[in-house]
C-alpha cells in the first residue's frame, strides 16, 4: 500500500471514531516511511528511528504539552531503547499498538486512545500498567510520514487536513507532502511548553526488578 493510502485511510474514518482501524493505517504510514528512509534496518528498528529523529513533529502535534524524549511510562514492556530504560512513547505506539493491530490482536482498553472531540484540549490517562494516549496521536504520526521527502509523489484528497493544537493549527495535507523543515517552522509558531511526566515512586525501580515481559516485535 502507498503512504498516500494509509494517510487518506487515517484521516477519513477519523470523525466516526473508528480509532483502532484509523490507528493501523497510520502506523503503516510511518512503517512504509521508515521503509524509504532506512532500507537496511529491521522493521522495528527503521520505524522507532523514524519517530524518535522526528520528536519536534511528532511530539507537538501528538502530545502537546508533554516532554516525551525524557518521559517515561509505567507500563510493564521490554524498552527499544535498551534493557536499562522503562518505554517511551515511541514503545507505546510499535510495541503496543502498531504490533497489536499488525498482528490481528484486539487492543487492551488500557491502551485504546482518548476519544476527546477534535481540536479540543488533548488528555492522557496514565497510571500503573495505564497509559491512553489523545486521540491526536493519530495526527502526530501521519504528520511525521507526510513531512518527509520520500512522500513528495503522494497525494491525498484536498480537503484532508491534520490539526493541532488550541487554537487549532491545520496543515492540508496536499501542500505539505515531504515539506519537514516548513513543518517545524510553523508549529514553532505556537507557544509550547514540555513537561516531564514523572511517575518516580514505580519507574524510579530498575525494570529487571519487576520482571518485565517482552512483546513480539
Amino acid at each position: 500500500m502507498k503512504v498516500g493510502d494509509s494517510v487518506r485511510l487515517g484521516i477519513d474514518p477519523f470523525e466516526s471514531r473508528e480509532t483502532e482501524s484509523v490507528m493501523l493505517h497510520a502506523c503503516i504510514a510511518v512503517d512504509g516511511t521508515a521503509r524509504m528512509k532506512f532500507p537496511k534496518l529491521g522493521v522495528a528498528a527503521r520505524s522507532t528511528k523514524l519517530l524518535r529523529d522526528d520528536y519536534p513533529i511528532f511530539g507537538r502535534m501528538a502530545v502537546p504539552g508533554v516532554n516525551i524524549v525524557e518521559t517515561r511510562w509505567p507500563v510493564e514492556i521490554r524498552s527499544t531503547l535498551g534493557k536499562d530504560e522503562w518505554p517511551d512513547i515511541v514503545d507505546l505506539i510499535y510495541v503496543i499498538h502498531r504490533c497489536s493491530h499488525g498482528h490481528g490482536d484486539e487492543l487492551p482498553f488500557e491502551f485504546r486512545l482518548v476519544e476527546d472531540e477534535i481540536g479540543s484540549m488533548s488528555h492522557i490517562i496514565g497510571e500503573r500498567g495505564v497509559v491512553r494516549l489523545p486521540w491526536n496521536t493519530i495526527f502526530g504520526l501521519l504528520a511525521v510520514a507526510a513531512a518527509h521527502e520520500e512522500n513528495t509523489d503522494q497525494r491525498v484528497r484536498d480537503d484532508q487536513y491534520l490539526s493541532c493544537g488550541v487554537p487549532t493549527m491545520t496543515f492540508d495535507v496536499a501542500d505539505w507532502w515531504g515539506r519537514k523543515a516548513d513543518f517545524l517552522a510553523k508549529l514553532e509558531t505556537q507557544r509550547h511548553i514540555a513537561v516531564k511526566l514523572d511517575w518516580a515512586d514505580w519507574t524510579e525501580i530498575h525494570p529487571f526488578e519487576v520482571g518485565l515481559t517482552t512483546t513480539e516485535q
